[in-house]
């Protein structure tokens, strides 16, 4: 549940900065909703982290995940047209998105676990 609710605050937050930006001409419902449903998807994929499967192929999942989710929304929103050139473009910019927050969490990661290591081992 946890992976969900921090998928679809970092999702609302990326359709904020767009809204801000001009990216977003008008903010409707059903691309609020669609935004929700496309992060909580890829909150659900985040939490196989949680099981016993390899992490990368979790992270080949979530990322599959996250890029088919936002095309496709992409697509029902009338974001990007339906032609294959926007849609790899907007999948590539997903990709490029997605990478960043994920080494962004990653570098936490590392330092949460150095942090703890040494408290450790001050003991």
């Amino acid at each position: 549940m946890k992976s969900i609710a921090i998928s679809i605050g970092l999702g609302s937050f990326i359709y904020l900065l767009n809204g801000v930006t001009g990216a977003v001409a008008e903010v409707t419902p059903q691309e609020i909703i669609s935004v929700w449903i496309a992060s909580a998807l890829i909150g659900v994929a985040s939490a196989l982290y949680y099981t016993k499967m390899e992490s990368t192929l979790v992270t080949v999942v979530q990322f599959g995940t996250g890029i088919i989710a936002f095309t496709t929304i992409a697509v029902f929103n009338g974001w990007i047209a339906l032609n294959p050139t926007d849609i790899v473009f907007y999948a590539g910019a997903t990709f490029v998105i997605m990478l960043l927050i994920f080494l962004v969490f990653y570098i936490i990661s590392v330092v949460d676990s150095r942090r703890i290591n040494k408290k450790l081992n001050e003991k």
